[in-house]
């Protein structure tokens, strides 16, 4: 009976021995599980959530140009087509009051090829066919021969994509000038010894002021200049500190120097002043460019 005992309690320790050793082996399998690769199921979740979002854009025709015409009386726009989330089309030109494009102007087009030796139509669809391509109006390339062109094509594209992106297809109204001071003066004293030089101050991005004088190699303003304005008065019935302040007024008024008409006796004068002050505005102000310039003044 002793052994039979024995026997049986041998038997009970085997069976609870090769039971422990089963489960220890379960349970490692489970514990090496998360080492391996993962399931389809957790690499497709993966792949997903690395994945840049699909549709930034909503789908629709997205409009922007600036609130006012350039230097050279042109308004610059920009429409994009967003089709499956994606930009599918951009378009881009100018129109002027007369509501004709800039790349079907003749003489424009006429100066631009045989500056460049492609059409502007051709510049401006690279532009928009370079913004399908990378989806992104920071990533498009400047044109060469039409630098100020790709400026202005980006910065509108850039709005445009906000609407974009918001579904709004309301037409983006871009500044076309920015708010400082801009200084713009000849790069030398002409025959008579006088430099011509402007302040141009934008604020709300508008024109708000502008002062307009010549200086000597003294130091010395024209417009202070009493024994220069008695004998301008005498003969052009005009003189510095009159001239100078109804060229700034129209200025200031008409906010463009393309309305700016000249003033009878200081014809060469108000031609400094344009000259100026479309520098100012044109390679200045759309930019923010605050550093004083100094420009060739043709006599």
């Amino acid at each position: 009976m002793k052994n039979t005992k024995n026997l049986s309690l041998l038997l009970l320790m085997l069976t609870l021995i090769l039971t422990a050793c089963g489960n220890s082996n379960n349970n490692s399998a489970v514990t090496a599980s998360p080492s391996s690769e993962p399931t389809t199921a957790a690499t497709s979740t993966a792949e997903t959530s690395a994945a840049p979002a699909a549709g930034a854009f909503k789908d629709g025709v997205y409009k922007a140009e600036y609130d006012r015409n350039d230097v050279r009386n042109w308004k610059a726009y920009v429409e994009v087509t967003v089709t499956g989330g994606k930009i599918g089309k951009a378009y881009y030109d100018y129109t002027n009051e007369a509501g004709e494009l800039r790349s079907q102007n003749e003489a424009y087009i006429k100066g631009f090829s045989e500056a460049n030796k492609f059409t502007p139509r051709e510049a401006f669809d690279k532009l928009g066919q370079e913004l399908v391509t990378s989806q992104d109006a920071a990533k498009v390339d400047a044109v060469s021969g039409a630098t100020h062109s790709s400026r202005n094509f980006n910065e509108l594209s850039a709005a445009a994509l906000v609407k974009a992106e918001a579904g709004d297809t309301a037409t983006a109204i871009v500044p076309l000038y920015e708010d400082g001071t801009y200084k713009v003066a000849a790069d030398a004293f002409d025959d008579h010894g006088w430099k011509p030089q402007i302040n141009l101050e934008i604020k709300d991005h508008k024109i708000a002021s502008v002062q307009f004088d010549y200086v000597n190699e003294a130091g010395k303003l024209k417009t202070e200049d009493a024994e220069y304005k008695a004998a301008m008065e005498a003969k052009s019935k005009t003189y510095p500190a009159k001239y100078t302040e109804e060229l700034e007024k129209q200025l200031v008024e008409k906010q463009s120097i393309g309305s700016v008409d000249a003033v009878s006796g200081a014809t060469t004068s108000s031609n400094n002043f344009k000259a100026l002050v479309e520098y100012a505005l044109d390679d200045l102000a759309e930019v923010g460019g605050t550093k004083p310039a100094a420009i060739k003044i043709e006599e």
